[in-house]
């Protein structure tokens, strides 16, 4: 599967940080979901499948690269789709696994997980495994805002970013404790704080863990406004993500 993953990312530009962040976020999130579904002590079979799905959920990110230039699904296509359908449609998936056992739940899987809300309906193993990818996912973009040059990620400068405004749906999402809603944002500073709120859609407890020990939703949190308005909303968010984050942990602070 390494192997094929490798063959397959070498024919993009490896140079490229933008191809390199992808390739080296497929490896990490494939790692922290072999470690959330260790934590849940699941059947190896099942490990074995939430890692390849930390593997493949990514896919499509090379392919959108290539064809429009950007890693913004609004701006291109939606990465989760195009990636499953490289895979069941154009058939790279027989590339990567030779079992056909489970394609239907991992087709899924990878489908559902850059949704806002999962659907109703899902199984309860379809579950398990949809909010296993999405966990992993959240836990690593967490790092990448952190260490990714500010360019590469925002469409603003910091300058900009430092004097911008936090609108009130996105407030009252993240004050609710709910992903900020991305179809509802309208400043850059909403899409700052959409990141910090995914702390809120987290399932595992072992996810919890992973964020505390990473380190990097603090570094979100301390994020310095020079706006007076949105200063007082970060104090506030602030102080409500890490009284969550704390119950979920335990009372250590993060």
């Amino acid at each position: 599967m390494r192997e094929e993953f490798r063959t397959y990312t070498d024919r993009y530009d490896s140079h490229d940080p933008k191809v390199a962040l992808k390739i080296d976020h497929t490896y990490r999130v494939a790692e922290d979901a072999d470690r959330i579904s260790n934590s849940e002590d699941v059947a190896e079979e099942d490990q074995d499948i939430g890692w390849f799905l930390g593997m493949m959920h990514d896919i499509g990110r090379f392919e959108q690269l290539k064809n429009y230039h950007t890693f913004y699904d609004a701006k291109s296509v939606n990465h989760a789709a195009y990636g499953a359908d490289i895979l069941f449609h154009g058939g790279l998936i027989r590339t990567m696994t030779n079992d056909c056992s489970e394609d239907a739940l991992i087709e899924k899987a990878i489908r559902l997980h850059n949704v806002f809300e999962l659907p109703e309906g899902l199984s309860d193993r379809e579950r398990f495994f949809c909010d296993l990818i999405r966990d992993a996912d959240k836990v690593d973009i967490l790092k990448v805002i952190c260490v990714t040059p500010f360019d590469d990620i925002y469409d603003c400068t910091l300058e900009e970013l430092r004097w911008g405004t936090i609108s009130e749906p996105a407030y009252a999402d993240i004050l609710q404790h709910r992903t900020v809603n991305r179809k509802t944002s309208s400043t850059y500073m909403d899409a700052y704080i959409n990141k910090i709120s995914f702390v809120y859609g987290l399932v595992y407890p072992e996810s919890f863990r992973i964020v505390r020990e990473q380190g990097y939703l603090d570094q979100l949190l301390a994020f310095e406004s020079e706006n007076p308005d949105t200063k007082e909303k970060m104090k506030k968010i602030r102080e409500d993500v890490n009284e969550y984050i704390n119950g979920k942990c335990g009372s250590c602070s993060l």
